[in-house]
C-alpha cells in the first residue's frame, strides 16, 4: 500500500476569473484553504508531510589528499555548535554554516558503491541518487537504477505528478543532466530555466497543455507582479478575522517571496524599471539569461532553491533535485576580484579536461574560495526554508536538504569519503547538530534513512533496499534520531 498521498486540491489556491492559481501556504486559521488541509474523509488525521531536497554539485571539495590541506570537514567529530563551528569558519568551507548548527547533520565515510572505471564525473552522477551500477561512459553513462526522487515521488505524489527536477549553470553537451532517472537507463530532464519553473508554479501556463500562456511576458513588460492578478482577493484573504497575525505574517511572507523571485529574474535578464523590452523577455524565455559561465551560477541556484522552497510551502511537491553545473563544469568563477580558469580545469589543478595540461599555481586556493561561495549558496537554503512556517515548525524542520557532489576531491575522482551535508531533521526523524562517521557506509544505505524519512515506508517500517541489489542494506543509524 502506498504511503500517504499529497494533498493538492483546489482549496489550496487562490482563483481568479482567468484560471490562474498561486498556491497558499500553511494557514493555522483558515485550514479548508491551507496547503496542508487534512481530508476530512480519511479515518485518522496525516502525519505532517516532510519534504526532501537533493542538491549535487561538481568537482568535489578541497579535503585532505596527497599533499593538499584539509579545508572542508569540521575539526573534530561529535556535536556541532555555533560557536565550534565559527571557530573554524575561517579555515573551513563547513564553518560558513555555524548559524544553523543545531540543524546540521554533516556525515563523512560515505562511499559510492561501484568503483570509477572511466569518467568519474559521469559514473557519479549517475550513483548520486541511485545507488545503481553505471552502465557506459562519460556522455554515454546511464544508472541502471531509478533514482531516489523517483522513487519518493511515486509513493506521495499524486499519479502522474513528477519529482521538480531543476538545474543551474550551462550544459556543455558532453555531459549534461545525470542526476534524476525516471526508470532505468532514462534521465530525467532537468529545467535549467527558473522562468520557466516560475510559470508553472504560479499557474501561468495553459490548463491541461502546459503551454505558454503569455501572461508572464505581458506581466513582465507592464512591470507587474503575478500578485496583482490576486490583490483583490489576497486582500480580502487579509482581512478575515479567522487570521491571526502569525498567518498574515506568512502570508506577507510569502507573496513578498514571490515578487523578490520576480524581481531576481527580471535582473538577471537585464530588465530594469528604466528599461524592459522584449530582447529581455526573450533572455528569460530562451532561458539565456539564466546560462552564464560565470559566478551567474550560484544567483540561478538560489532560485531555484527559492522555487522549491515555495513549492514545499504549498505542498505542491514533496521532493526536488537540483544539479549544479554539469559533469565538466566549466564555470569560471570570479575570486577575489579575479576571473579564474574553468572550474574543471581548477579541480583537476591543470589547464586540461584530462591528464595533458600545464599546472594552475594557485589552483588549490581557488578551489577553497569556490568551495566556500557554494557553502553560501547552501547558506541560502537554510535561510529560505528557515522563513517558511508549516504544521510541525519551519519548512526546514519539516525537510531535509542533502548537499554533495558528484566526486570527493577533484584530482582524484575518489568516489570515498564523499562530502554529505544534510540539513533539517523531516520532522524529527534525522539525527541533528552532529558531525558522524558512517564508517565507509554505501550512499544506498544513505538514500534508504532520507527515503523513509521523507515519508516512505515498506509493510509499516523504512526503506531498506534501494539501490542495486546485492548490496548490504538498511539505514545509517548513526543519522536517526
Amino acid at each position: 500500500m502506498k504511503s500517504q498521498k499529497l494533498r493538492t486540491g483546489r482549496r489550496a489556491f487562490l482563483r481568479t476569473v482567468g484560471g490562474l492559481g498561486i498556491a497558499l501556504p500553511f494557514l493555522e486559521g483558515l485550514p479548508e484553504r491551507s496547503a496542508f488541509a487534512q481530508d476530512a474523509a480519511a479515518p485518522a488525521p496525516a502525519p505532517p508531510p516532510t519534504f526532501g531536497m537533493f542538491i549535487c554539485t561538481a568537482n568535489g571539495v578541497v579535503q585532505a589528499f596527497r599533499q593538499e590541506p584539509e579545508k572542508f570537514w569540521p575539526t573534530e567529530l561529535g556535536p556541532l555548535t555555533t560557536g565550534g563551528m565559527s571557530s573554524f569558519a575561517s579555515d573551513r568551507a563547513t564553518g560558513l554554516l555555524a548559524d544553523y548548527a543545531s540543524k546540521l547533520l554533516i556525515v563523512r565515510g560515505v562511499n559510492y558503491p561501484f568503483s570509477n572505471r572511466g569518467c568519474g564525473h559521469a559514473l557519479g552522477l549517475v550513483q548520486c541518487l541511485t545507488a545503481a551500477q553505471p552502465a557506459g561512459d562519460a556522455q554515454s553513462a546511464v544508472a541502471t537504477g531509478i533514482s531516489a526522487d523517483t522513487l519518493i515521488a511515486s509513493e506521495l505524489h499524486p499519479a502522474g505528478v513528477e519529482p521538480l527536477t531543476l538545474y543551474a549553470g550551462r550544459k556543455g553537451g558532453y555531459i549534461d543532466e545525470k542526476l534524476s532517472f525516471r526508470a532505468a537507463n532514462q534521465v530525467r530532464a532537468a529545467e535549467g530555466n527558473p522562468w520557466n519553473v516560475y510559470q508553472r508554479l504560479m499557474g501561468l501556463v495553459q490548463p491541461g497543455t502546459g503551454a505558454n500562456s503569455g501572461e508572464a511576458e505581458r506581466l513582465a513588460l507592464r512591470r507587474r507582479s503575478v500578485n496583482d492578478l490576486v490583490r483583490e482577493e489576497l486582500n480580502s484573504l487579509m482581512n478575515l478575522p479567522s487570521l491571526s497575525s502569525e498567518d498574515r505574517s506568512r502570508l506577507d511572507l510569502h507573496f513578498s517571496s514571490v515578487r523578490d523571485i520576480e524581481n531576481a529574474m527580471m535582473a538577471m535578464a537585464a530588465c530594469s524599471a528604466e528599461r524592459l523590452d522584449v530582447p529581455a523577455i526573450q533572455a528569460l524565455n530562451e532561458g539565456s539569461a539564466f546560462r552564464r559561465t560565470d559566478n551567474t551560477i550560484e544567483d540561478v541556484a538560489k532560485l531555484q532553491i527559492d522555487l522549491a522552497a515555495f513549492a514545499f510551502a504549498c505542498n505542491l511537491s514533496r521532493v526536488a533535485t537540483l544539479q549544479i553545473g554539469d559533469g565538466t563544469d566549466a564555470t569560471r568563477y570570479t575570486v577575489n576580484g579575479v576571473q579564474s580558469e574553468r572550474f574543471h580545469w581548477i579541480s583537476h589543478r591543470q589547464t586540461s579536461d584530462g591528464n595533458d595540461g600545464q599546472p594552475i599555481a594557485n589552483a588549490v586556493e581557488v578551489h577553497v574560495e569556490i568551495d566556500r561561495i557554494r557553502m553560501l549558496t547552501f547558506k541560502h537554503l537554510l535561510d529560505r526554508f528557515s522563513s517558511y512556517g508549516t504544521p510541525s515548525g519551519t519548512l526546514l524542520d519539516a525537510s531535509y536538504a542533502l548537499w554533495t557532489s558528484h566526486v570527493a576531491i577533484g584530482p582524484s575522482h575518489s568516489f570515498n569519503n564523499l562530502p554529505i551535508i544534510i540539513a533539517g531533521s523531516a520532522g524529527g526523524f534525522l539525527r541533528t547538530g552532529q558531525y558522524v562517521d558512517a564508517g565507509g557506509a554505501g550512499n544506498n544505505r544513505l538514500l534508504n534513512t532520507l527515503i523513509t524519512a521523507n515519508g516512505v515506508r515498506r509493510q509499516g517500517g523504512p526503506v531498506v533496499d534501494f539501490g542495486a541489489p546485492g548490496l548490504q542494506g538498511g539505514l545509517i543509524d548513526a543519522l536517526v534520531a
